[in-house]
């Protein structure tokens, strides 16, 4: 009778499912610690610390436009991109502006606006098509940079440097 219990048991479809979970997961197990063992991350590049660097850089400018009160206003229609800024202490000549669409980064543009008078720049560009859009604006010389968030289209944006610590 015994053997006849033996046998139902190797039969039952749970008695083989108790087993047969936890043994692959042992197996599977194995199996991760040798696909590790083999095929590590790569160790980081020598000049990884730069990022760190040029984030620094990055936050030292926006704060500098902070304290500055750099405000701007930045149109883009009929062809032209327009940036009339406000409480830059010196005038730069040139103004460089990148826009970074968050859905296409086909549509990423790097501009370079010209002054054509006091605190007004411009330049030619294509048109910006509306959705969501991320404005970098700084000066030549990379003392200020002045972020801002806009939906939409771009034809009357109004930005005011932030602090990026959070203290406004």
């Amino acid at each position: 009778m015994s053997s006849a219990n033996a046998d139902r048991r190797l039969t039952n479809p749970v008695y083989l499912l108790m087993w047969l979970l936890p043994g692959s997961a042992v197996v599977a197990s194995f199996i991760t610690l040798f696909i590790a063992l083999n095929s590590g991350d790569r160790a980081l590049p020598e000049n990884y610390h730069w990022e760190g660097a040029r984030l620094d850089e990055d936050f030292t400018r926006a704060r500098a436009a902070f304290a500055l009160g750099i405000e701007i206003r930045f149109d883009a229609r009929d062809g032209q991109c327009r940036a009339m800024v406000r409480h830059v202490p010196r005038d730069p000549a040139v103004l460089n502006v990148l826009l970074t669409n968050g859905a296409d980064a086909g549509l990423d543009r790097r501009l370079r606006l010209i002054r054509v008078a006091p605190n007004d720049y411009r330049a030619a560009c294509v048109p910006i098509p509306s959705g969501n859009w991320r404005l970098s604006v700084g000066d030549d010389s990379n003392t200020w940079t002045l972020r801002a968030v806009a939906t939409g289209t771009l034809e009357a944006l109004e930005a005011r440097a932030r602090n990026p610590d959070g203290n406004s």
